[in-house]
């Protein structure tokens, strides 16, 4: 998910952490209180532009250190000088589709 599509994605895997295999997360944000054990089965890729003026950078740092301690399998990119749209260089990371389509349920 992108930006609001980023906070969706966070929130719909709170919400059915069994459903899904992985989540990926770009440019967005969600109150770390609600990351709980039950997200952990579920791997996590999160991307951020670090000169994003639009959705705070901190909500991404917070949502991994949460997710790692919680037992999360999570990766964390952060792109130096990137503002919002850090899709960009997300989408052109080179393991970005192999890595997704590589997750399944255990």
């Amino acid at each position: 998910g992108l930006s609001m599509g980023a906070m969706a994605t966070y929130d719909m895997v709170i919400r059915y952490p069994e459903l899904f295999a992985a989540a990926v997360p770009i440019c967005g944000t969600v109150n770390p209180e609600r990351i709980t054990e039950a997200v952990k089965h579920t791997k996590w890729s999160i991307y951020h532009g670090d000169a994003d003026t639009t959705v705070p950078l901190d909500g991404s740092r917070e949502a991994y250190r949460k997710l790692r301690a919680v037992g999360a399998e999570v990766k964390y990119t952060e792109f130096p000088g990137v503002a919002h749209g850090s899709w960009n260089p997300a989408f052109s990371t080179p393991d970005f589709m192999s890595w997704l389509f590589a997750q399944h349920r255990d």
